[in-house]
């Protein structure tokens, strides 16, 4: 009854993708005019992809032969601009723990496998992206140190039409 993390397989796809699923559902009762109800959120070529691209990792939390959680990881470097300093990071594009499954540790020891790769890749800072709508999530990401850097803003162009 040992959870272990893993590099992900292809074998693994249906269930990594039902965690997504879980996440696209939450974000599409947030924001209904960005996130789409849909069924299959991630394509199986996109996820076949990372599988063999050099510069990504997808890995699993797995516990009694069963997915609890996951997170696609990428290694990227700050362009080459003169204003900007230059860096090699990791970024987490998506993370989710099967939602039967949150605030038992599976994030925690999850993030943990994150960083130990994203070390491993010789990355200097681990980044993602959340949604302001999520605050259990941001919650979770700076009780495990996490700080905010960055700010995306939007407003809406969208004319109420005349009556």
């Amino acid at each position: 009854m040992t959870i272990a993390i893993e590099t992900a397989t292809i074998a693994d796809f249906d269930e990594v993708n039902s965690i997504v699923k879980e996440s696209q559902d939450e974000h599409h009762r947030a924001l209904p005019h960005i996130f789409s109800r849909v069924d299959q959120v991630m394509p199986h070529d996109y996820f076949q992809s990372l599988l063999i691209e050099p510069a990504s990792e997808v890995l699993v939390v797995r516990k009694n032969n069963q997915i609890l959680g996951f997170a696609i990881l990428e290694v990227m470097e700050a362009p080459p601009f003169d204003s900007l300093a230059p860096r090699k990071y990791a970024y987490i594009n998506d993370f989710g723990v099967k939602s039967s499954h949150k605030r038992m540790g599976i994030g925690k020891v999850l993030f943990e496998g994150c960083t130990y790769w994203a070390n491993s890749k010789g990355a200097t800072a681990l980044e993602l992206n959340v949604w302001n709508f999520n605050e259990s999530a941001i919650a979770f990401y700076e009780k495990l140190g996490m700080e905010t850097i960055s700010r995306k803003m939007t407003i809406s162009l969208e004319r109420e039409t005349e009556k």
